[in-house]
């Protein structure tokens, strides 16, 4: 996956190595030709990332990997992540988010797909997710491929889009 670093002229790049292991370069745009800025390794390759939930000041990265957690990464320190949680079992597989305060209202929040069908919705301020939306029991579980979080507009407004490897796109 590859995305620009709000306001700025560096983007990342995330995803796996031939090993299995998950990469993250931070990229800087120099006369025209990318620099290579950093670089980390990890256990685990990294599925997805988004800029949305994080203000244009901080520009935190959230990331989904292969081992359902999801994280978010300080660009200028990348030893650790100042948030992580496991958030699926297996692989998350898709992201998005809102950051509440740069359309003025509600909370930094971010919504995840996974492997196991479950779609869920984070406030990173806690451990637990705000909400989750499971299949019915006696349905099979479908991989959730893609989300979307919108209809920010005020402290309680949110919509949730989902879209599985079946084809089907659940709102809620």
């Amino acid at each position: 996956d590859g995305k620009w670093v709000p306001c700025s002229a560096k983007f990342v790049l995330l995803g796996c190595k031939p090993n299995a292991k998950g990469i993250l370069q931070l990229y800087e745009m120099t006369s025209g030709d990318p620099q290579l800025i950093k670089e980390i390794d990890k256990e685990g390759f990294f599925k997805c990332g988004t800029f949305d939930a994080s203000s244009l000041r901080d520009r935190y990265l959230a990331t989904g990997n292969d081992c359902g957690q999801l994280q978010i990464w300080n660009l200028e320190d990348l030893s650790k992540p100042v948030y992580e949680v496991t958030a699926h079992e297996g692989c998350l597989n898709c992201i998005d988010g809102v950051a509440g305060q740069s359309v003025g209202c509600g909370a930094p929040e971010i919504v995840t797909g996974g492997r196991d069908g479950i779609v869920k919705l984070w406030d990173t301020r806690q451990q637990e997710p705000v909400t989750t939306l499971e299949p019915s029991i006696d349905t099979n579980k479908r991989d959730c491929w893609s989300v979307a979080l919108g209809n920010s507009y005020n402290d309680s407004e949110r919509v949730i889009c989902a879209g599985y490897d079946n084809g089907d796109i659940k709102m809620a």
